[in-house]
């Protein structure tokens, strides 16, 4: 979102440049994180576990790089499919069924 041709207010940041309300913003966060950080460390330590993991993720996404949705086409996965159902059930015995459903009727919440 650009400015509108004959813009008299002035040519805007230089592309890349940072907001400087949004770097000494940073700066300050990075001086208070500094001057605590042996306390935050021992904080965290006292922490139960969910709690501790919470803390950590939420500290991981000012330290690791955002990651950007991307699309991916389906192109490489096969559509043709062929399905084949194969009836072994003639190849057991009306006894051995009997007996595999009993079974699994006696160790279904085992």
């Amino acid at each position: 979102m650009g400015f509108k041709k004959n813009n008299n207010f002035g040519k805007g940041r230089p592309v890349g440049s940072q907001n400087k309300n949004s770097k000494e913003i940073r700066e300050l966060i990075t001086q208070i994180v500094a001057e605590n950080i042996n306390e935050t460390k021992e904080r965290l330590t006292n922490l139960k576990d969910a709690e501790y993991f919470k803390a950590i993720g939420m500290l991981m996404k000012h330290v690791l790089p955002a990651q950007k949705q991307i699309e991916q086409t389906n192109d490489d996965i096969a559509t043709n499919w062929k399905i084949e159902i194969i009836d072994k059930l003639t190849d057991v015995k009306p006894k051995e069924v009997a007996e595999a459903i009993e079974w699994k009727a006696n160790n279904r919440n085992k």
